[in-house]
């Protein structure tokens, strides 16, 4: 065998002291490898552990920010609950305020009431072109038993041109040539709307709405309710 002619050839010391050789280069080899290894693995857990621990950090960190929004979203919550209170409260102020108006209208000043048809308001703000206005006239009704209204407006504003009083009907102003006459059909209330363009050199000071009210179509009757003139009121 080569074995055998190996160690005859080379003798047995010199044989095995080869052979001793070899296995401890072996071993060598293997165990630098294996250091290497081992080092290589060392490295790659130390890399992982560093990891695990940012993201440990990041995770806390995130954990927190959560935890505050988590609190401002319910301060945001309460807040908007009160502020929600807050105008429930308010719009039931209104609703009372609103009740004693008519009230002491109805006591004080019946001829601002008209068997429950009220002229509520008349608002007024600039429009884009000059001497041009926009106005809302608010029309209501307070009977409990709630009929439709019909009927028509004759609104008038009173002022002054070159230092002596004058009036206008508003229907000359309207800026639709097709809105030529202001008319009201409602239940409950109705918001009369339109633009307006005032005659040069005129200043007004009051509005005078009055109104003509039928119901079945027959006349119901008249109500006539003056408003000063405010572009601040809106």
């Amino acid at each position: 065998m080569i074995i055998s002619d190996l160690k005859t050839k080379l003798g047995a010391f010199q044989f095995y002291f080869i052979l001793i050789a070899l296995i401890a280069a072996t071993l060598y080899l293997g165990f630098i490898w294996g250091n290497a290894h081992y080092s290589q693995q060392q490295t790659i857990i130390s890399t992982h552990e560093k990891s695990i621990q940012n993201l440990k950090l990041e995770n806390e960190d995130l954990t927190k920010k959560l935890n505050v929004l988590g609190v401002e979203l319910e301060v945001a919550r309460l807040t908007q609950q009160q502020q929600f209170i807050e105008i429930g409260k308010s719009i039931d102020v209104e609703k009372d305020l609103r009740t004693q108006l008519a009230f002491y209208q109805q006591v004080m000043a019946p001829e601002l009431n008209e068997q429950g048809f009220l002229i509520d308001g008349f608002n007024i703000e600039p429009a884009l072109s000059d001497n041009s206005f926009r106005f809302e006239l608010v029309l209501m009704q307070q009977n409990k038993a709630k009929n439709t209204l019909k009927g028509t407006l004759q609104v008038t504003l009173i002022g002054s041109e070159e230092g002596k009083a004058k009036q206008y009907s508003i229907d000359s102003m309207l800026s639709d040539q097709e809105q030529k006459s202001l008319t009201f059909s409602f239940k409950y209330f109705q918001v009369i709307a339109g633009e307006i363009r005032l005659p040069e050199g005129f200043q007004p000071e009051q509005v005078s709405v009055h109104a003509n009210i039928f119901q079945f179509k027959r006349k119901k009757g008249e109500l006539t309710t003056v408003f000063n003139w405010d572009i601040n009121s809106n």
